[in-house]
């Protein structure tokens, strides 16, 4: 690698940082060209990616951030997931992947300025996702609020029968 391919390649890792929510180290070690592809491919679809850097480069890119505690991390062959939006799912793919070849090796997972290891994945990756999340919480305040609609609509109709009985009354 050249200096100046050394320079954007940290550019690029300080950028793809910048922009994270989470960061997820693992050790890519026997996994073949097919399964690494297909890791990828998961990964890009949950609004994540796979990157493989040298640890050098890696440690000047988190140098001064949120993610230099990740820098004892980074000895050996290492792969760095990085998330954009929400956690559970690249952590799922990772456990999934981990389950089914034992590969990638898991190193770390950072999150909400925690790192947590890989009991914490295992929970994190069975959380349900967040859109799921959000829609019982909606759910779960919408009903009361319907239900007091509901008894102000039956309200309101009782009176307003009430009213024209009476009118109805009056007139005869």
């Amino acid at each position: 690698m050249t200096k100046d391919e050394k320079t954007q390649e940290i550019a690029i890792l300080k950028d793809k940082m910048a922009k994270a929510k989470q960061v997820m180290i693992t050790d890519h070690t026997g996994i073949n060209v097919e399964d690494m592809t297909m890791l990828r491919r998961k990964l890009r679809a949950a609004n994540s990616e796979m990157r493989v850097s040298k640890n050098t480069l890696l440690r000047i890119a988190i140098k001064g951030g949120p993610y230099e505690v990740l820098g004892k991390y980074f000895d050996g062959p290492t792969s760095v997931i990085i998330g954009y939006d929400d956690p559970s799912i690249p952590a799922k793919i990772i456990y999934d992947a981990i389950k089914e070849k034992e590969r990638p090796k898991f190193k770390a997972f950072f999150l909400d300025g925690q790192i947590y290891g890989i009991a914490d994945l295992k929970v994190i990756a069975e959380l349900p996702p967040r859109d799921i999340v959000i829609a019982g919480l909606i759910s779960t305040v919408e009903g009361p609020i319907r239900q007091f609609i509901a008894l102000l609509d039956a309200a309101t109709s009782e009176l307003i029968g009430t009213i024209e009985a009476l009118a109805e009354k009056r007139k005869e």
